[in-house]
């Protein structure tokens, strides 16, 4: 499988000969929209496909049932990367080169010239619509308000206007018996949306997004084409090469085929076994900082260490392996990307009503990342990133620890971040701290915030603070856990060690930064601010040690240097 879906994403030649064979079935019902069934078509076949046009649907955890995996029903159906691009006045230029690679879009999809111009704006209204009703990212970071529990008959109730069991037959699965909705208000407006627009103009909105989400399976023309709203997005200037983007696709297809094949040849049992040995560490650590924090009463002290205690660590790869039962054929490779999409989208949404699998893993082994999910209290690393530079099985205690501990660091301090932190010890969404040290904890969480928000990553372009406070708090947890572990694992070393004339305390913090190390063109950089709940690379650097003094310590940083302001920010 993994040969010949990587083979037919490279045939270019069979490509152009297929032209639009595969995706025509799929064409014709999103551009045949006359009525409120065949609009109702037209959604369930971009659905099965998890093209998520209008809205979404996945299964996951409950929140409140953390064994149990649920319907969530959420907003979708944006062209562009975030709702803050359609209603604020700066992103006005990418709204303009976005409604040209609508037109030339719907062009190459067979529109004709006539109505090129109308089907265009079309689209554009009824996203800007769309846009209106969806929830800022800070919104959406409110975890009690995405979580709105109703039955298939409040669900009816809330947005009258779909037939909603006869959608999830269509779409072709059981939906839970609790479903979750993550803005009613949005769900509501459906019915008013619908009558709004004409059927012709959904036909447009329905094809561009049919043929935006395939444009790398279809001619070269809608490839070349898809790059150009890439370019005018994020600034790139010359398209990767095809290898590369076929490899990206196939492990999108294969993920944990490819990534069985990877962890076979590229990860050792030693690298696993000193991984392990650092995450234990760096709990140990993060247990002791815990016990010795000045805000927080024994009450919730005791929960927070017992809720640290049943963290799960998932290291390498995961202990079974998803199987793929869908065709690959050598030559068919848009064929290829609709059976993959479709088989992928089907198995994620089977899972609704069943019980959690708490061994699935949520990245594949050689994603050079990790995780931590607050719903299964798990954290993860993946053997990509248990690779140089966060990674090395034979580099010294500093490097490693300044490298892949502080991400260990990093992905555990989300389990107490604003947003892990109102989960309890089994994922539950639950309210398990003392009410004093919750404020004082709000109060440490806007100190945070408050301080990111002041970083200027381009002219009069600032972090959005509430945007990226979980990852913020973990990034300055992280590197504090990270170290204090590597402090105690080499407080009794024989041999201390100097590279390049660096001590240990500098090269940790060096290898901070190396793993950050990254460059960005300024709509890039636009763009991340918008839609990342990172802050931009070097804010997590600059950031992180800025508030850790051990830092300004070691290379000397005077009192009220930017490196060693007067007031900094404490959380874990």
């Amino acid at each position: 499988q993994i040969g010949d879906a990587y083979a037919s994403c490279m045939g270019e030649a069979a490509i152009e000969k297929a032209g639009m064979t595969a995706v025509k079935p799929l064409l014709d019902k999103v551009k045949g929209v006359k009525d409120a069934p065949t609009w109702m078509a037209a959604v369930v076949e971009l659905h099965k496909l998890g093209a998520w046009v209008v809205w979404s649907a996945q299964a996951g955890a409950d929140y409140k049932d953390s064994k149990t995996n649920v319907t969530t029903l959420d907003s979708a159906g944006l062209g562009l990367p975030d709702r803050d691009y359609y209603v604020k006045p700066e992103f006005a230029d990418k709204v303009d080169a976005y409604r040209a690679h609508v037109g030339k879009m719907l062009a190459l999809a067979g529109t004709p010239t006539a109505r090129g111009e109308a089907a265009t704006a079309d689209v554009l209204a009824i996203e800007n619509e769309l846009a209106k009703l969806t929830k800022t990212g800070v919104e959406r970071r409110d975890v009690p308000a995405m979580y709105n529990p109703v039955d298939l008959k409040g669900l009816a109730k809330t947005a009258p206007s779909i037939d909603w069991p006869a959608y999830f037959k269509a779409v072709g699965y059981a939906p839970s018996k609790k479903l979750i909705v993550s803005s009613p208000r949005y769900f509501a407006s459906i019915a008013a949306l619908r009558k709004k627009f004409k059927p012709a103009q959904w036909a447009s909105y329905f094809t561009y997004h049919a043929v935006e989400g395939l444009a790398f399976a279809l001619p070269r023309a809608f490839d070349d084409e898809a790059f150009e709203l890439q370019r005018a997005l994020t600034g790139v200037e010359k398209q990767r090469e095809r290898s590369k983007r076929c490899i990206d696709t196939t492990t999108a297809q294969l993920g944990e085929l490819v990534g069985q094949q990877y962890a076979a040849r590229h990860f050792s049992p030693q690298s696993k076994q000193i991984a392990g040995d650092m995450v234990d560490a760096i709990m140990k650590v993060m247990g002791e900082q815990i016990t010795k924090l000045d805000w927080m009463t024994e009450g919730t002290r005791t929960i927070a260490q017992a809720k640290l205690a049943k963290i799960v660590k998932m290291i390498g790869y995961p202990d079974k392996w998803k199987t793929y039962a869908f065709e690959v054929t050598l030559a068919d490779f848009a064929g290829n990307v609709l059976r993959a999409r479709r088989f992928e989208t089907r198995r994620g949404l089977a899972r609704s009503g069943k019980p959690v699998d708490r061994g699935e893993w949520q990245m594949n082994s050689f994603t050079v990342n990790a995780y931590y999910e607050p719903t299964m209290n798990n954290t993860a690393l993946p053997a990509g990133i248990l690779q140089p530079p966060f990674f090395g099985q034979d580099r010294q205690i500093a490097a490693n620890l300044g490298g892949i501990g502080m991400v260990i660091g990093h992905e555990l301090t989300h389990g107490f971040d604003d947003q892990g932190a109102q989960f309890d010890a089994d994922g539950n969404l639950k309210n398990w701290w003392q009410k004093e040290d919750k404020a004082k904890f709000d109060a440490k969480a806007t100190c945070v915030a408050d301080q990111y928000s002041t970083f200027e990553a381009r002219p009069k372009q600032f972090v959005n603070g509430r945007l990226t406070l979980g990852e913020n708090i973990a990034d300055l947890g992280g590197v504090k856990m990270a170290f204090t572990a590597y402090r105690a694992l080499r407080k009794d070393a024989a041999k201390i060690y100097v590279a390049d004339g660096f001590t240990e305390d500098q090269q940790f913090f060096l290898a901070v930064g190396q793993a950050w190390c990254s460059k960005d063109r300024p709509a890039e950089t636009q763009r991340r601010l918008t839609v990342d709940v990172h802050a931009p690379p070097r804010f997590r650097v600059y950031g992180a040690l800025r508030n850790v003094p051990e830092f300004a310590t070691a290379f000397s940083c005077a009192p009220g240097t930017p490196m060693r302001p007067a007031n900094s920010c404490s959380v874990w």
